[in-house]
């Protein structure tokens, strides 16, 4: 069973978690629109330098190897997700299909069971933003702490 404590720390932890995420998203949209404006400008000098060239061969692999990393951190999340679904509705199917009310230990377990499904499932959602957000942030905060000094030497 599920205490309202344990339950309450659960749901607190996984705000928090949520609002830290939301931060990391702000971090990466002020991140990309530096390494943008660094890159823009690269494009608009004109002839381009051999450093100019190797950030060049640094854009689309970058990004490739950042969504890739961000949609197996998706699937990852998602098929967890899927497997924890299943598994409370065969609780709940096997209880209504057992022709017979359930007994009072028999609810209160489903209920507690429900209690722990909704709540692993609310974390489970701030982990798969945590981890859908965290290369694609890596990279772009990478990118401009080096593009943003690179502009001030």
């Amino acid at each position: 069973m599920v205490d309202p404590f344990t339950a309450w720390s659960r749901l607190a932890a996984a705000g928090l978690e949520m609002q830290s995420t939301w931060w990391r998203g702000i971090e990466t949209l002020q991140a990309s629109s530096t390494v943008i404006g660094a890159r823009g400008a690269l494009m608009r000098n004109g002839a381009p330098s051999r450093a100019d060239l190797s950030e060049y061969a640094r854009m689309i692999p970058e990004k490739v190897d950042a969504f890739g990393r961000s949609g197996g951190a998706v699937m990852r999340g998602a098929v967890d997700m899927q497997i924890a679904w299943i598994a409370q509705l065969q609780r709940v199917c096997l209880m209504t299909l057992s022709g017979r009310t359930p007994t009072i230990a028999e609810a209160s377990i489903l209920a507690s069971r429900s209690t722990d499904y909704a709540l692993g499932a609310f974390t489970a959602t701030a982990d798969l933003h945590r981890a859908a957000l965290a290369p694609i942030h890596r990279a772009a905060a990478g990118n401009a702490r080096r593009l943003g000094n690179a502009g001030r030497g």
